[in-house]
This record gives structure tokens, sequence and C-alpha cells, in this order.
């Protein structure tokens, strides 16, 4: 599995696809969902200068998603990633996370 095909599915879970989807109380956004903090996370450990509205840009989304799911996704199966996605660098071991694995899964070309 490649990183652009799990990237394209939970594009799918997350927003159908809707690069200006608001989500969590206003708190994630874009066709990722993407939380400010994974964008600090990013650019703190990448060295990018990525800001929490460029996430609404697909290629931007993209890159945050593919750098967090690089940086904490060494050995990590296609599951632990969708799950670590969800959940965290942890989410892989949160029983919450298992659901959303099924959704990601069934888009998962």
């Amino acid at each position: 599995m490649n990183l652009t095909n799990l990237i394209t599915a939970l594009i799918a879970v997350e927003s159908s696809g809707n690069d200006l989807a608001i989500g969590d109380q206003g708190r994630a956004i874009g066709c990722l969902q993407i939380h400010r903090a994974v964008v600090l996370d990013v650019n703190r450990i990448t060295g990018s200068h990525y800001r929490h509205q460029d996430m609404t840009n697909r290629v931007a989304a993209r890159a945050v998603c593919q750098a967090y799911l690089t940086l904490y996704g060494r050995g990590a199966t296609t599951e632990q990633l969708a799950r670590r996605w969800n959940g965290g660098p942890t989410g892989d071991r949160k029983p919450a996370t298992v659901a959303y694995w099924l959704k990601v899964q069934r888009n998962l070309k």
C-alpha cells in the first residue's frame, strides 16, 4: 500500500472530498480534517511553514498528511497508519479508531 492511495481513502472518509469542510466545532478543516496541532507538529519536525488555514488547499493538506504519516508511520501497516491519522501517534492502540479503520478500508483502491 502506498501513501497516495491511503491518503485518497482518508479524504473520502474525512470529508467526502470537500476541500472546504469544517468539522470538530471548527477545529478541523479541509479535505483531511486537519487540526492545528498536526500542522504545528509537521512544521516543527520538517521545518515547513504551513498555516492551519492552508489546509483547505488539497495539495498542502496532502503534503501535511504525507509528512505526518511518514513521521509517525515507520514500519507501520496501512491499518496502523489510518488509525494514527485518526487518533494521533498512538491511535492504532485506541479502540475508538477501529471503526474509522473499517471506513477507510472500504475506500481503499
